[in-house]
């Protein structure tokens, strides 16, 4: 493991990280309702983690979860708590976690640029398993159900937030040089 990875945080870390779960929570209350409702969160999570690596972004994503656990209104709709995570669709926020902790784990290995890209598409997909299980599970009914009405319309849009969220990334990373 690098020495780097394991290094404790300090005041800019702490910054960054604050400012990432004020993100994610903005990028939450941008809303279209749907049965899943649409929303800027796979940016919010896929920018953190990219912008501010494996630790602190895996921190922010963390804080987040656990600031909406608790009741803080930081989910879509201005909801916070338990109940949001135990509802039909809160399978997708809780899947962030292991997202965030893939993220986490990979980050203690140098590995070419190629796997960011190859990482976040396992994080998708790890997003909608998660999901879509978590929605099964709560509400009943088949898979297939599931992939159709949690999946298939959010994989296109998901995809463009992916790649926006990596060249915002990429962009701001050469700013702060």
């Amino acid at each position: 493991m690098k020495e780097t990875a394991l290094k404790k945080l300090n005041t800019r870390d702490i910054a960054y990280i604050a400012l990432a779960v004020a993100v994610n929570a903005i990028c939450a209350f941008i809303t279209i309702p749907a049965t899943v409702p649409f929303t800027l969160q796979v940016f919010g999570v896929f920018f953190t983690l990219e912008y501010l690596g494996g630790k602190r972004g895996a921190i922010a994503i963390w804080l987040y979860l656990l600031f909406g656990a608790v009741g803080l209104p930081v989910f879509a709709g201005f909801r916070g708590g338990f109940s949001v995570l135990l509802s039909a669709t809160g399978g997708f926020i809780m899947a962030f976690a292991a997202v965030a902790l893939l993220y986490f784990i990979l980050s203690f290995f140098k590995m070419p640029a190629w796997t960011h890209y190859a990482t976040a598409a396992v994080s998708l997909a790890l997003v909608y398993f998660g999901g879509s299980a978590w929605f099964v599970y709560m509400m009943g009914g088949g898979l297939r159900h599931a992939l159709l009405v949690c999946v298939v319309p959010f994989i296109l849009p998901d995809l463009i937030k992916v790649a926006l969220a990596f060249l915002l990334s990429a962009r701001l990373k050469r700013v702060r040089g």
